[in-house]
């Protein structure tokens, strides 16, 4: 890979005026800003439909494409809408409010679901094409809305364990919404792949993401319980999170499920890889969120409030990686690395990723961890960072003195330009920046706060922010920097 460059910039952050990003016109605009700029790479976050808390990482499918992201002029030109319809809906906030749109936003693709007929091939050929996955999403989707979007821990006893008889009547009774539910998965990944598409003809490679997890109350789980460690009563053994660190006395109890690795081992972790071989199909590059894991994890006996009591426990190792394409992977070996995930990570050959914000050491000796980053992708921050204009600002002493040396800040630099700068002159093979770290934005455009289950996912950048100044400026830099 020759030296490049990427934005990390969320679907749901781009500008759209129905109050969350989409695929549509306004992502083209953004990947001509990127094609301008000459960024060669779009990095975005999980695409799966979110559930409470908004996180893209606790989704209710590993397969389906989150809704909010199908654009509604969109569907005008598609003949599904009319412009009359989308008055109402008008909402161009300065972030996401994600309360009106899951208030709003199904009642306007039931309207287009009402017009599909003339899509009526293609839509039969697109459920024949994925219904290994799409039958049992649009089945769970359908259970989910009807139980008044409770968590399938509160649904009814026939539904939650799948009673023969109260299944064949509800997929009898509700049949048309189910075929909605495989509609709107039509539409979204139509028109993600013409945004792909779009991208890929002007030189941009998108890089996804896939969480390590899947969230309890998900069709992944739902329909494929025997893959994780559960009693008779569905109730997780045991639930995913980290242990007490620096940052946090009590570690971090993220609830996810744990797998039964011992049971997916036995068909060489046929249904583990076929989530992954999913999401290359989608994405020029893939991120494995929390790679750690796979060497070894955390679990925390279901029921505890904090995550002080735990152990760690085997991963799948290498054995899940074989056969696939490690030239198109990204592993993110953050946190508690040991010995065994270094070894995991150079046996797959996958690209690490390190971060600038956890460069610094303690402020006092070498700040830089390792001379190479030769087999790394380097950021400034990622999703879970606070922004890297925010990070200076508010560093100790020691640390903005240390930053200032390392990347030949003055008082009359932009700090985030001079840090960039610095990192894109170091030997990794791809820089990736946060949108807002080149827009030097500050706390409040911060997209993520682990360990805080709401208020975050909610950035937006502008029109505005994305003019032609800004994109000479980034052109420049690269240019400068051979990147």
């Amino acid at each position: 890979m020759e030296k490049s460059s990427g934005i990390l910039l969320a679907i749901s952050s781009l500008p759209n005026k129905y109050g969350i990003g989409s695929f549509g016109d306004d992502a083209k605009r953004f990947v001509d800003f990127l094609k301008k700029s000459k960024i060669k790479y779009w990095q975005i976050l999980p695409l799966g439909p979110t559930s409470i808390g908004d996180s893209p990482y606790q989704s209710y499918s590993s397969y389906a494409i989150n809704p909010y992201f199908i654009d509604l002029d969109w569907l005008v030109s598609q003949g599904l809408l009319t412009n009359d319809d989308l008055k109402d809906y008008i909402h161009d906030t300065k972030y996401v409010d994600y309360g009106y749109i899951f208030n709003t936003r199904f009642n306007i693709l039931q309207k287009a679901y009402n017009s599909h007929d003339k899509y009526q091939i293609e839509f039969d050929k697109f459920k024949e094409e994925n219904k290994e996955w799409l039958d049992g999403y649009a089945v769970f989707m359908m259970l989910h809305r009807e139980h008044e979007n409770k968590g399938l821990e509160d649904w009814y006893p026939d539904f939650k364990f799948k009673v023969g008889h109260a299944m064949d009547w509800a997929l009898n009774e509700y049949k048309d919404e189910v075929d909605y539910f495989k509609f709107i998965q039509y539409l979204a990944y139509k028109e993600y792949f013409i945004l792909k598409d779009y991208a890929n003809k002007n030189g941009i490679k998108i890089i996804g993401d896939i969480p390590f997890y899947c969230a309890y109350d998900s069709h992944d789980l739902y329909d494929n319980r025997e893959m994780f460690q559960l009693n008779p009563d569905l109730t997780p053994k045991n639930v995913a999170g980290c242990p007490p660190d620096f940052f946090s006395e009590n570690g971090q109890l993220w609830g996810n499920p744990c797998y039964d690795f011992e049971k997916q081992k036995l068909d060489k972790f046929k249904w583990y890889k076929a989530r992954i071989n999913h999401q290359l199909k989608l994405y020029d590059v893939l991120r494995i969120d929390h790679f750690r894991a796979f060497a070894g994890y955390y679990e925390i006996p279901y029921g505890m409030k904090n995550a002080k009591i735990g152990r760690w426990a085997k991963g799948p190792g290498y054995e899940l990686f074989k056969g696939i394409d490690s030239s198109r992977i990204i592993a993110e070996n953050l946190g508690f690395i040991t010995p065994d995930v270094k070894r995991l990570l150079t046996k797959t050959k996958f690209l690490g990723i390190n971060v600038f914000q956890f460069e610094l050491g303690d402020g006092i000796h070498s700040p830089i961890k390792k001379e190479s980053y030769s087999n790394s992708v380097l950021y400034s921050g990622t999703h879970d960072n606070e922004c890297l204009y925010s990070f200076y600002i508010n560093s100790e002493a020691k640390y903005k003195k240390l930053i200032d040396k390392l990347c030949n800040i003055s008082v009359l630099d932009n700090p985030n330009f001079k840090i960039i700068e610095y990192l894109f002159k170091k030997d990794s093979p791809l820089v990736i920046i946060p949108m807002q770290d080149y827009l030097s934005k500050d706390l409040s455009s911060r997209m993520n706060t682990p360990s805080t289950p709401f208020g975050n996912w909610c950035y937006r950048v502008s029109k505005e922010e994305l003019n032609n100044e800004l994109s000479k400026c980034i052109r420049n830099l690269i240019t400068r920097c051979n990147r």
